[in-house]
Order: C-alpha cells, then structure tokens, then sequence
C-alpha cells in the first residue's frame, strides 16, 4: 500500500523561514510514513537546488506572476497526483481554491507570521480562506493571538519551527574581539529592520564589524544607506548562503532588528549556536526567550538599539550567560525532531476525521 502523500504549497522557493521549515518537513516526513511533494504556485528561488540535492519531488509554475496560472497549475498537480493532505504556506488563498475546487481534504494552512500590515484586501482575502481551511497551523502563540479574529473560533494548533541541533552545534564560550564581528540573517525586506541596525551602529563609538547574510529587494538601498552614513567600509553584504553556520560561530552578537516576526528562524539558529543576541522586544521573541534569554530593544529605535548592543559589548559575560540559557531552550523546544512528529501526528488525525 502506497504512503498517504502530502503535497506542501508554498508561493516561490526563496530562502526564507517558511521555505527552509517545508524543506526540512519534506526531507523529514519519509520517516514517519509519508511521501512529500512540493508546489511553488508563483515561481522557483534558491531552495530548487536544495529540493533537487535532497531528491524531494517539486514543480514549479512555469508562468510565474500570473494568479489565474497559478490556480491551474495547482488544480492540475492535484489532479495528477492526488495528495492526501494538502499543506500551504504563505498563499492560503490560491491553494485554497484549488483544494477546495478538487475537493482535496484535509487542506491545512499554516500562518507564518502576522498580517495586520498586508493590504486591506489581501487581510479579507486571506481571512475567508483561513476560516474555509480544514485546520490552522500558527508557528507561535503570539502569531494565533493576533489572528484571532481572522481565524474565528476554529480548529487550531501551535507548532513551532525546528532548528537542525546537529547543524547548529553551540560555539565556544570566548570573550568579543577587539573589533566586535556582529552578524544578521535575514531577508532583506523592509520589515526586517536592517536599515535600522545601520543607523544605530553609524552613531556607536565603539569599532565594530557588521556581517549581513541574506538577498532581497532592500539589498541596494541598504548599500547606498550604509554609503550615506560613512559605514560601507565596516559592512559586509555576504549574500545569500545555504549554510549559515560558519557566520554564527565567527559571530561575537547576532542582532534582530525584525519590525514584525512570527517566530524568527535565524535567531533560534543563532541561540542553538550560543551566540549573544540583541533581538527587537516583539511578542514572539519574549514568547520563545523570556526575559533572560536574550537582550531587547524596541523595534525601530536607532537610539534603543545602539544602546542594546553597546550594552551587551561592554557586559559580555552577561551575555555569554544568557546565550547559554538561550541555547538550552531552542534544544529543549525547538528541536527539529518535535516540529516534524507534531505535523506527522496533525496528518494522521485530520486524515482518518476526513474519511469517516
């Protein structure tokens, strides 16, 4: 008897959290009985070669940009392939008419990260399709709090991201260089907050280096802000990487200056690794860490966050104590091993209450 299929839809195959998460739950899910494949309904990114690398069956619209396209090419991967569970990420609308139009149940969408800021028409939009899913996924507590609303009083659960330990081991306890090496991942869109981790650091009179890793459409603005505040020099765009991990156990700081977050993969990452953090003070982030985990600023605040990372230089062995708390926390609940057995655990159960 062949393995239920699980088909995972996501919007492109970038390098971001949502992606990297499916990529794992696709290597993973094998092991606990099913097949995996993946959908890119907008078009392909960086993870392809990943996907290709890890033999993980995927397709990718080859008419990107184009909604209506999107819809038939989905509509017709279901129709090839008929998925046992339909699984979407970050484009809970299109893969919803197209499992809701083939009649493909259970449909599970998971919600990333907080949508009060998309466009009014996008927030009703998503809204109708959330509350027409089979079941909802949040990645924290905070997320599923703030959907509240748009989600209603329905069948809801909390799974949190996985971080690979193995990939992540923890760094040696050491004290900062003289020219402290900071470093963020991220991608490079406005909510993250980079522009905001330049400003405050032009204005530090500490020596510094800054290590960025990630792509985006920021990426020249960001370059010509450093430029403007006379700090290119100590920047260092590194790109996108597919092995992140080198860059953390080089790193003295990890800084998140995210706007708005879901949960944050690069700073659980970061944590796993035992590298101090600064982290913007969002509902997420003291969910994960509390207040001994991590150090705070408020998001947006050059002012804040120069004083943050000054604080954490000049009190480093503070730091080094909470970046050994933070690291046992991510071990103990954000293994990769409990993220892939909670969803393996949701498949079964919403499978068998969709064939009585």
């Amino acid at each position: 008897m062949a393995n239920p299929l699980v088909t995972h839809v996501l919007w492109t195959l970038g390098r971001g959290g949502a992606e990297r998460m499916v990529w794992d739950l696709a290597r993973l899910l094998p092991a606990q009985g099913f097949d995996v494949r993946v959908l890119a309904a907008g078009g392909g990114g960086e993870m392809e070669s990943e996907l290709r690398d890890a033999s993980v069956p995927y397709a990718v619209n080859p008419r990107a940009g184009s909604r209506r396209a999107a819809l038939a090419f989905l509509r017709a991967d279901i129709a090839a392939h008929r998925p046992t569970v339909w699984h979407s990420h970050l484009t809970p609308v299109w893969a919803g008419l197209a499992a809701r139009s083939s009649r493909v149940r259970p449909w599970i969408a998971t919600i990333h990260g907080f949508e009060s800021k998309l466009p009014w028409p996008m927030r009703v939009s998503r809204g109708f399709a959330y509350r027409a899913a089979d079941h909802v996924v949040c990645v924290s507590e905070a997320v599923r709090e703030s959907m509240g609303s748009t989600i209603g009083s329905r069948d809801v659960s909390v799974i949190p991201p996985g971080i690979d330990l193995s990939r992540f081991p923890p760094r040696e306890a050491r004290l900062a260089a003289d020219v402290p090496e900071l470093l963020t991942v991220s991608r490079l869109v406005p909510e993250k907050g980079i522009d905001v981790l330049l400003e405050a650091l032009s204005e530090s009179l500490r020596p510094w280096r800054l290590t960025i890793v990630g792509d985006g459409p920021e990426l020249p603005a960001l370059r010509r802000r450093a430029e403007v505040l006379g700090i290119l020099p100590r920047v260092r765009f590194a790109g996108a990487v597919s092995d992140p991990a080198p860059f953390y156990r080089r790193a003295d700081v990890f800084c998140f200056p995210s706007r708005s977050e879901g949960q944050g993969m690069a700073l659980l990452e970061a944590a796993a690794s035992r590298v101090p953090a600064v982290a913007s003070d969002l509902p997420a982030i003291r969910e994960a860490f509390g207040e001994d985990g991590v150090a705070y600023a408020a998001p947006g605040d050059v002012d804040g966050w120069r004083h943050a990372i000054e604080r954490v230089l000049s009190r480093y062995p503070e730091a080094l104590t909470r970046a050994e708390r933070a690291s046992r926390t991510v071990s103990q609940r954000y293994s990769l091993t409990s993220m892939v057995e909670a969803h393996a655990s949701l498949y079964r159960r919403l499978w068998e209450e969709a064939r009585i």
